[in-house]
């Protein structure tokens, strides 16, 4: 199913796009913050406008959410699931 393949395109790259599918014009990474168990427990996400957030600044923007979620994770005893 289409939304398997995009949990596991997610899962794979480590952050999600919401793009426009909440608000009209805007775009957001996220990334999970873990516990100990590997279970998310929270997030880190950055948002902004489609004109700012463009696909081309996704490949820059996600990995960095991606990091810095995984620090948090770090930081804090967990452990990424999977």
């Amino acid at each position: 199913s289409a939304l398997a393949h995009d949990l596991a395109r997610i899962n794979l790259r480590g952050w999600s796009v919401d793009d426009e599918e909440r608000h009209p014009g805007m775009r957001c990474v996220a990334a999970a913050i873990f516990n100990e168990f590997g279970e998310p427990i929270g997030g880190v996400s950055v948002s902004g406008p489609t004109v700012r957030v463009t696909p081309e600044r996704l490949a820059e923007i996600g990995p960095l959410v991606r990091d810095a979620a995984a620090e948090v994770t770090r930081m804090i005893g967990g452990v990424r699931a999977g």
